[in-house]
């Protein structure tokens, strides 16, 4: 017959939901060009025990022609080119890199990217501005001349 023992310290610990990553700095980023783009610094997401999902939150509208594309480990994951926010699901140690691109000739797009935590009642991470200045395609105006045969 098998007897059973009372066995101490075996028994699963159950570790409270930690869904409140550690702090995270966002220097803003700036940019001229054809096409003026430019990447934000790596974003560790540490201090956490199980996946969030992050908001990036702009306050000025996203269009076809001004994105943002959102990287994880160094892989594109989401592109948002319509509405004012990209939700990314991100999980311990992952780090995050957001690229903010505009390609309407000859305007500034500008404004503030706010970084939410969905997972934590919208909990606010960090924030930083944006400011891209599209110098123009070359693809419109210019030149010319005559049309025509000469005489």
């Amino acid at each position: 017959m098998l007897q059973l023992t009372y066995l101490m310290g075996f028994a699963a610990q159950s570790q409270a939901a930690d869904i409140t990553p550690n702090p995270v700095t966002i220097a803003d980023i700036t940019a001229a060009g054809f096409i003026a783009s430019a990447l934000t610094g790596p974003i560790l997401i540490s201090g956490i025990n199980m996946p969030i999902t992050l908001r990036f939150q702009l306050s000025s509208p996203l269009g076809t022609t001004r994105t943002i594309t959102v990287y994880r480990d160094s892989v594109q994951v989401a592109v948002g080119d319509s509405g004012t926010f990209l939700d990314i699901p991100v999980s311990n140690g992952q780090v995050l890199q957001a690229e903010l691109a505009n390609a309407t000739d000859l305007t500034i797009w500008s404004g503030t990217v706010s970084l939410v935590n969905l997972s934590d009642a919208g909990a606010a991470l960090a924030s930083f501005a944006f400011s891209l200045q599209d110098t123009g395609s070359g693809s419109g105006g210019g030149g010319g001349g005559g049309g025509g045969l000469p005489p």
